[in-house]
């Protein structure tokens, strides 16, 4: 009778932990960063210092120092799961192609451009708005920190593509 009761309470905490143990699978669809941050920064750091230390591009192909050809395998068999993949190896490539201007020029009042953009900017049909303002980033930027066009251009680039990798659908 008490071995029934221990497998009927086992069975019934079953459905508990596959909800708990799945959570980090939801939430990696739709936030690349997180994802990295979850399963890599561990042992790699920050993606894009990662990046850029140890991966290179040519004619547009992520190339990592052990696994020159087959990277994009070599990310599904290392913790990546199978349909962010392409995603994560398309964010390292962009990583890698992008200089650290946001880490030199930003972060210290802005933190990590990924945190940042989930707490201060929204996304809205293609527009970065700030979030307190409803205010177009793009706006924002003619009046910050002395910004030439070629700067605004630069960084609400970098912003738009780290915002789609925040809040992948």
């Amino acid at each position: 009778m008490q071995e029934r009761l221990r497998l009927s309470s086992l069975l019934r905490g079953i459905p508990f932990i596959l909800w708990l143990w799945s959570m980090p699978f939801l939430a990696a669809a739709t936030d690349l960063h997180w994802l990295w941050d979850d399963r890599c920064a561990e042992c790699h750091g920050h993606s894009a210092e990662f990046a850029r230390k140890y991966l290179t591009a040519d004619k547009n192909q992520l190339q990592g120092r052990h696994h020159v050809q087959d990277l994009q395998l070599f990310l599904g068999n290392h913790y990546t799961p199978q349909r962010d993949v392409d995603a994560v190896y398309d964010m390292l490539l962009a990583q890698v192609k992008t200089a650290p201007r946001y880490r030199d020029e930003c972060s210290t009042c802005h933190g990590g451009a990924a945190a940042f953009i989930r707490v201060a900017i929204a996304l809205h049909e293609g527009t970065l708005l700030s979030r307190a303002t409803n205010r177009p980033i793009v706006e924002f930027m003619q009046s910050h920190r002395g910004l030439g066009p070629d700067d605004i251009e630069f960084f609400v680039e970098l912003l738009n593509r780290v915002a789609a990798e925040v809040n992948r659908e």
